[in-house]
């Protein structure tokens, strides 16, 4: 038990004295961990293939996944709750961000917010939250911005329809319960009101249709996250499919060991939901452009625009 103990779990120990205990111990039990162990290898012992050593292996596995799943379950928390509780005037650009490890200015949050301002909140407490991963400090500042600029939108939906699932709500809106898009978008400008419904409702409805569980949101967040750029160095483009395989294989682990036989129809229809939400990107982006057009003093805060791909801000 001792020596499949030490093989199974990877377990090390050092002596005390001068590695050769089992020699001056010769009378006596060897109590050393370390010099036993060496002992074991040196008679030729082996750990022969049985299925229980597969089912230990199964359950470190299974045990690593789990320490995986509360990691990240620990940073969506603090995401949600610096998107909550955080408030600022601050107008930061992404490269600004970026470049710069310093926190915003902290203000008192006011009783009343509005989209544009909630819109604001959520991309910074995004990009803080994934700034957070180790894969992220591999990058160099290019390929960042990059992976920030094509992404961070992309996950603020995933987000926010996350959020409309669980407070059993059909479409996306702000924390305030106030409606993303502004309704002169309708009155005065004709915009498709269904247009605006589909946008605000497709994502979330997706979710609920798969009753997408909060293991499978935090793992698939940042699986669609990892999609690298055509415009991404090579070595990111390394790095970053590195990093999707491992989150990918964990969420198929996963499903595995929540769905048996139907793990992988499940993983598929899971990994789907990227396309919805890249459709909702695009038809977002494309309101927003809209908005731009329609109404030339609309506040959009550079963090905005740079992570919407809008082009220009106006917010001050």
């Amino acid at each position: 038990m001792f020596f499949r103990r030490m093989i199974i779990e990877k377990l090390s120990y050092k002596c005390k004295k001068i590695n050769n205990c089992y020699v001056t111990s010769v009378d006596t039990p060897l109590k050393c961990k370390s010099c036993r162990f060496t002992r074991c290898l040196e008679v030729g012992m082996k750990l022969p293939p049985s299925n229980y050593t597969a089912s230990e292996l199964q359950n470190q596995r299974d045990d690593e996944l789990c320490s995986l799943l509360k990691n990240l379950e620990v940073m969506d928390k603090k995401r949600t709750e610096k998107y909550h509780s955080f408030y600022t005037t601050d107008n930061p650009s992404l490269e600004n961000i970026l470049s710069c490890r310093k926190e915003l200015n902290s203000e008192v949050m006011p009783e009343s917010i509005t989209p544009a301002q909630w819109s604001f909140l959520a991309i910074y407490s995004i990009i803080n939250h994934f700034r957070c991963f180790d894969f992220i400090d591999q990058l160099d500042l290019r390929d960042k911005k990059i992976i920030f600029q094509m992404n961070t939108f992309k996950s603020n939906i995933l987000c926010g329809a996350i959020r409309a699932r669980n407070e059993q709500r059909e479409k996306m809106v702000t924390p305030a319960g106030q409606q993303l898009f502004p309704d002169i978008l309708v009155t005065k400008f004709n915009t498709s009101r269904e247009l605006l419904n589909r946008v605000c409702c497709q994502v979330v409805a997706r979710l609920r249709e798969l009753n997408v569980t909060k293991e499978e949101f935090v793992l698939l967040n940042v699986i669609f996250f990892c999609n690298a750029a055509e415009a991404h160095s090579k070595s990111a483009k390394i790095i970053l499919s590195s990093r999707q395989k491992f989150y990918v294989n964990a969420l198929f682990q996963y499903c595995q060991l929540t769905y048996q036989k139907s793990a992988p129809s499940r993983l598929n229809d899971l990994l789907s939901v990227y396309h919805v939400v890249q459709k909702s990107t695009s038809e977002m982006q494309y309101i927003g452009i809209m908005i731009q057009g329609f109404i030339p003093n609309f506040p959009i805060k550079k963090l905005v625009a740079d992570t919407y791909m809008l082009g220009t801000s106006r917010a001050e």
